[in-house]
């Protein structure tokens, strides 16, 4: 019998991934580098390559080019002089400069500080426990407690180190050019942590908490940080100039903070000189090292570049090089909503927690645009929205997303449940689009994090500011065939189904092998769920390991990898299954999905995998069928692996009637044993019950059950498993 081992386990650095049993029957030998290059060729086209091969050439003598003005150009930026001459108005001084982006402030976002009394009210009013825990996390910041990436609470002294993985105790020199900032180098030492620390998501909660208290030490506070790592970060210099993506974050959210504490005596005209200063350098930064590939595919990086680049553009006193900042965003922001969003809103990196980031980017810049009348067209926001609803629909009944895909709690800004809230929420973007898009159905939905919608006008909507009161649509059963997913839904019964095939044009950049896998949330409990990430360069065997076919709850093939991993190479799969499906049918209760996998020709003789999942919906029952075979029709032995991971909490023991009874804190749930058929006659397969785990979020991983079940023989073979509560 294995429990519902539920103690947290939060890893500095990582270490050997000693949970998850390597089930792999052979070796997987990662693709050549001819079958590489091929590959990669055949997906971006000849003038594709062309471009990439140009690029591969180019990019060294970028590097050296930029290296060199770096240590030739002054580490404290810009100063007064530039300031001037970039922002200033004819015959305008420096003071009259800061007070005019002052007053650009109190109006460039969605709220400002008018909105401060009616933002309070409405909290009082429909949500005084979020007040006081506004205050209870700013306060932890002001004592510089920081909880990221699965570190628990730590206490970072005064001063903060801005240069420190503080799970790890390592420290990054602050005296190396950007370029040359080394991660991955030392295992357990993970650079998403400084990272992270001075994207400065809360900022904007410090200066909430002013508006909640009237206090003005959290305003003071962040001042005070942001003085201090504007002294601690010299210019292109370090670890926090080594990520653009980071470095347009930071800008948002200190555009955030400022712009909400800006009426607030601790923000000087000294002070806003300061913030312009490396403001102008953050955007220059951006702009001349945008994240694209050399191939030219974008991802969310690219995005959070173009985001951060409008944010100054419309936020910033405006200027000749803000202005082109503005058009080239907001120009290439439509093209990234075409390019990254598919036809049916899923985003294209084969990721949930990705999608969210990805949703949040383009619901503040359209946000930010409608504040400053810049025009979006239609196809941006039908697009938008169903990205929204995407987001609506694979929310289970719990409010929690699956954790399918690479996740690393990665937010462009946080502006509700600092600290507080589960990262695995992404209702905060239902809120957002609720009043972005009129939506009260959407609005009534969003549980706790409604406050979110309060940041973006909320609280000018009166009708909307009590969402309990609205009552919920329940959502139905959807299908998104472009991003593959197919979930089936009634009441506090869901399953997702899950076909999405590798993403971001092929490459794989947040894929994992979980084709044909389920998640599985019955009575409004999770019960079979994809495990999660957990940790990225810092321990990449353990990243591997949580993208492999052998912890998700689908099949493994001869110990094959559905998609091989390419050699020294994270966020990067070989696009080898091929994946196709065969029917969708919904009828009043009853949802059936069918698709096949081949993607086994490399390994043995050619093996074709097809999953049929049915969900009853009156009775929550789910049936798995899987059928093997070879359209070859070779007799040649295979090796098969069923895998069911299940949530923390569960316990999975053997039931009397030969099947295993899976027991929550609030039910019992049936599990069949598995009925095999080959060629018309019932096998029995071995199982076994494993510890395995769950990561909940970056970093932090739980306990928990895993069933395995082996079986080698001929095909074709068919098996069914079947879920129904008692």
């Amino acid at each position: 019998m294995v429990g519902g081992l539920s103690e947290k386990t939060s890893l500095a650095g990582g270490g050997r991934d000693v949970g998850r049993e390597q089930v792999s029957g052979e070796d997987d030998a990662g693709p050549s580098w001819w079958e590489q290059v091929w590959t990669r060729s055949a997906q971006i086209g000849a003038i594709g390559t062309v471009n990439m091969i140009a690029w591969k050439t180019i990019r060294p003598l970028v590097r050296s080019w930029k290296r060199w003005r770096v240590c030739h150009a002054a580490q404290a930026g810009p100063g007064t002089n530039e300031i001037v001459r970039v922002f200033a108005r004819p015959g305008e001084d420096i003071d009259h400069l800061t007070a005019r982006f002052r007053q650009k402030l109190r109006s460039s976002l969605p709220v400002g500080p008018d909105d401060a009394a009616a933002i309070v009210e409405c909290l009082e009013r429909s949500a005084p426990d979020a007040k006081v825990q506004i205050v209870e996390s700013a306060d932890r910041v002001c004592a510089h407690v920081f909880d990221l990436l699965g570190s628990g609470p730590v206490a970072l002294g005064r001063p903060i180190d801005w240069h420190a993985d503080f799970k790890s105790g390592y420290r990054w020199d602050p005296t190396v050019p950007y370029l040359d900032v080394p991660f991955g180098h030392v295992p357990g030492v993970d650079i998403k942590v400084p990272w992270e620390l001075s994207r400065g998501q809360h900022l904007p909660l410090l200066a909430q908490a002013s508006w909640i208290s009237g206090d003005t030490r959290y305003t003071e506070e962040l001042v005070a940080q942001i003085q201090h790592w504007v002294q601690e970060n010299p210019v292109g210099y370090g670890v926090n100039w080594s990520c653009p993506m980071d470095v347009a974050i930071r800008a948002v959210n200190w555009l955030w903070g400022v712009g909400l504490a800006v009426n607030s005596s601790a923000v000087t005209n000294e002070f806003l000189t300061t913030v312009l200063a490396s403001l102008l350098s953050h955007g220059r930064h951006v702009f001349e090292n945008l994240e694209i590939r050399n191939d030219g595919i974008t991802t969310n990086h690219y995005l959070a570049d173009l985001v951060g680049l409008l944010f100054l553009g419309l936020c910033l006193p405006e200027s000749q090089e803000t202005d082109h900042w503005r058009r080239f965003a907001l120009q290439e922001l439509t093209k990234e909503m075409d390019a990254q969003v598919l036809l049916d809103g899923v985003h294209y990196e084969s990721s949930l927690s990705y999608h969210r980031l990805v949703t949040e980017m383009f619901l503040s810049s359209a946000a930010l645009c409608r504040q400053h009348d810049q025009a979006l067209p239609q196809p941006f926001w039908s697009r938008l929205e169903r990205m929204c609803e995407f987001v609506a629909a694979y929310t289970k009944p719990n409010g929690l997303a699956p954790q399918i895909g690479d996740g690393d709690n990665g937010r462009l800004h946080i502006l509700s449940g600092y600290g507080t809230s589960d990262t695995r929420d992404h209702r905060h973007l239902i809120a957002v689009g609720a009043i972005l898009f009129e939506r009260a159905d959407w609005w009534a939905s969003t549980g706790p994090l409604w406050i979110e919608g309060l940041w973006f006008g909320g609280s000018q909507l009166p009708r909307w500011q009590q969402p309990t009161s609205l009552g919920s649509l329940m959502p139905k059963s959807s299908a998104f065939p472009d991003g593959g997913f197919y979930i089936m839904r009634q009441n506090k019964d869901y399953v997702l189904y899950n076909c999405n095939p590798v993403g971001t044009k092929g490459i794989g950049t947040h894929k994992h092998n979980d084709l044909l896998s389920l998640e599985v949330h019955l009575g409004g409990e999770d019960l079979i769920v994809d495990p999660g990430s957990f940790l990225y360069t810092s321990n990449p065997e353990a990243y591997n390991s949580a993208r492999s076919t052998a912890v998700h709850s689908t099949v493994m093939v001869d110990g094959a990898e559905q998609n091989r991993f390419l050699p020294n190479k994270l966020f990067v799969l070989h696009s080898d299954a091929r994946l196709n499906v065969l029917s969708w049918e919904r009828d009043h209760g009853y949802d059936s999905i069918s698709a096949e996998l081949n993607g086994y020709t490399r390994v043995k003789e050619l093996v074709t995998h097809r999953r049929t999942v049915t969900f009853t919906g009156d009775t929550g029952q789910v049936e798995i069928l899987d059928h093997f075979s070879d359209p070859v029709g070779n007799s040649a032995s295979h090796k098969l692996i069923w895998t069911f991971p299940f949530a923390p909490g569960c316990m999975v023991e053997p039931d009397k009637d030969d099947g295993w009874m899976i027991t929550t804190p609030r039910q019992h749930v049936r599990l069949s044993a598995p009925y095999c058929d080959l060629m018309g006659q019932a096998l029995s397969i071995d199982s076994k019950i494993e510890q395995g785990w769950v990561s909940v979020g970056y970093g932090v991983r739980e306990q928990a059950p895993i069933l395995r079940w082996r079986w080698e023989g001929a095909i074709p073979l068919t098996v069914r498993f079947m879920l129904s509560r008692n």
